[in-house]
């Protein structure tokens, strides 16, 4: 049974019931499955959330076949409620630098018609690659676009569209997509196909500053930093 996603529904929700539904013995924890969760797992770039499960640390979160598997420090009796607690300082900070990636890269892409190529979303930084020999001029007028884009105060919006739907759509990505495909777009700005949680107004994101720039491959390496993260380091 595929496990209920309610990140997708309210990305804000740090506070959760569930039920075990199993629970194995794996290298160094226990492997959990729940009905349902709030805890996203790491995947397409962005890292899995930490926090406690039924009094449990949570270590890591992976999703495979649609069931998304929480491994916990200590083991769960399965058929039992759990109460969920998600890190809410770090589940919004990966919300803000995901959210500022999308609407500079959708901007850069859209200027100098190219692709986003690689992104990693650090502990420290995100890091971003284009196939396109962007100046460092060029990186900061769209940050100066980006930063007025986010005070606008534009609404998140993720779609559920249909394959003849989406054949139609003008839409980011890195490869090939087969299933449903979730499409996240802030109007104006960014329409991609996207897995992560993002924020509900480009508000939120509150800031983006890049501190790094290089040539990589056919095209340039990146650094951004947003919302809280771009405020430390100006401070």
């Amino acid at each position: 049974m595929e496990t209920e996603k309610l990140f997708y529904a309210d990305p804000f929700l740090t506070e959760f019931d569930a039920k075990v539904l199993s629970c194995e013995a794996v290298k160094d924890g226990f492997a959990v499955a729940l009905d349902r969760t709030a805890f996203y797992p790491e995947g397409g770039g962005q890292p899995y959330d930490t926090g406690v499960l039924g009094g449990a640390e949570i270590l890591d979160v992976h999703e495979r076949a649609g069931v998304i598997t929480h491994k916990c420090a200590s083991p769960l009796p399965v058929g039992a409620a759990v109460h969920g607690k998600i890190d809410r300082a770090r589940r919004f900070d990966h919300m803000q630098q995901h959210s500022g990636e999308h609407i500079v890269s959708g901007m850069l892409c859209a200027t100098y018609n190219c692709d986003n190529t690689g992104f990693h979303l650090g502990e420290e930084s995100v890091i971003i690659d284009y196939n396109a020999d962007i100046p460092w001029e060029g990186v900061l007028d769209i940050e100066a676009r980006a930063n007025r884009y986010l005070w606008e105060n534009h609404p998140f919006e993720a779609l559920y569209p249909s394959a003849q739907e989406l054949a139609y759509l003008p839409y980011r990505s890195k490869k090939e997509l087969t299933g449903q495909v979730r499409i996240t777009r802030f109007p104006g700005a960014d329409c991609c196909a996207c897995c992560g949680t993002h924020v509900a107004y480009s508000g939120q994101v509150g800031l983006v500053k890049f501190i790094g720039w290089q040539k990589f491959r056919d095209g340039v390496r990146l650094e951004l930093l947003c919302g809280s993260r771009a405020l430390e380091y100006l401070a």
